[in-house]
């Protein structure tokens, strides 16, 4: 007749049993895990080309803000190419997004920016910023950086005294932005 094993050989067998369950389960999910891709500089053109497939000229016109700044002209006319385009994959899905940035006319204008998540075969806007006064759009690994003007009262519109420094982060489900001012 065979003895009951001991304490110390059931907890061991337990212990071993509970790493090799964890150590697969944790093979699972990090097999489906994919990396996020720091943002950097890309095609300008193809930046544009998706911008517009996901609907930059009708978000655009359709600006309140932008509209009591252009008056009867259409901002898609002045918004024409990019002054940034940035790529990289911020929600880690495997599939690169952009960031455009678009400047025109003077320092105190708006230069829009929108950020693009490609779904299937279409480019689609998922964040936007269309009537900031943005100075720079960059990356910085997965979030992006914004430079905007603060302005004293006493500021020209040519040199503000603060700058105010926005980043944009992906939390997983949603973009989060906080920003920081620093003196110009």
């Amino acid at each position: 007749m065979a003895s009951a094993p001991s304490h110390a050989t059931c907890g061991a067998r337990r212990t071993a049993l509970t790493f090799a369950l964890g150590l697969a389960v944790g093979l699972v999910f990090a097999g489906n895990a994919r990396a996020t891709t720091p943002w950097a500089k890309c095609s300008i053109a193809r930046g544009n080309a998706a911008a517009h497939e996901a609907g930059l000229v009708r978000a655009l016109d359709s600006d309140r803000s932008l509209k009591r700044v252009f008056g009867a002209d259409r901002p898609s006319e002045t918004y024409r190419r990019p002054s940034t385009s940035l790529c990289g994959d911020f929600d880690g899905d495997g599939v690169i997004d952009r960031a455009v940035h678009y400047q025109c006319c003077t320092v105190s204008s708006p230069a829009p920016w929108v950020v693009l998540r490609r779904r299937g075969s279409r480019w689609r806007i998922v964040f936007s910023r269309l009537h900031d006064t943005t100075f720079r759009l960059e990356g910085d690994g997965t979030n992006l950086v914004t430079t905007e003007p603060k302005y004293a009262s006493t500021d020209a519109l040519c040199c503000p005294s603060q700058l105010r420094i926005g980043t944009l982060r992906w939390t997983g489900s949603a973009f989060k932005r906080t920003f920081r001012i620093q003196d110009a």
